[in-house]
């Protein structure tokens, strides 16, 4: 018997095996989020996906006190972002959870959808007037300097 078993002829080179090599984080992190998105949970796969990366979103000066910008990430992700106190940030996602339209404006402490007219806290996300029953997906904001940054 050869090294390969009684099954080869030998007539060819013998390498050995690699060695596995270590899963990078993303590249397990993708995995987990192909095994979720099977499973039917799409929402914790596009998370894992993520992986929690900071991104840089505007200037502490592009947002008014009371108002909101639309801003998209590099990565496609567009966010509703809003400033509903002085020196405090919100990022929400930029779709209505009634029928995901994107958002309108915002009035007073409110962000509006402009086809169904349900509106959402601009400080929390929560909705403050139907049809809409869910609240927005919220973001974590963290500001250093005059840079906003989100992380996703």
């Amino acid at each position: 018997m050869n090294e390969c078993g009684s099954v080869c002829g030998g007539n060819h080179e013998h390498v050995e095996p690699k060695q596995p090599s270590l899963l990078s984080r993303r590249s397990l992190l993708g995995g987990i989020a192909a095994a979720l998105a099977t499973a039917g949970l799409a929402s914790a796969s596009e998370a894992a996906l993520a992986a929690a990366k900071k991104y840089k979103l505007c200037k502490t000066t592009d947002v008014k006190v009371g108002g909101s910008k639309i801003i998209q990430l590099s990565t496609g992700l567009a966010l509703y972002v809003t400033q509903p106190k002085k020196g405090v940030f919100r990022a929400f996602d930029v779709y209505c959870t009634h029928q995901r339209i994107v958002l309108g404006f915002t009035v007073g402490s409110n962000i509006v959808c402009g086809m169904h007219g349900s509106k959402f806290s601009s400080d929390t996300g929560a909705v403050t007037q139907g049809p809409a029953k869910k609240p927005l997906k919220k973001y974590l904001v963290s500001v250093s300097g005059t840079q906003v940054s989100v992380t996703v």
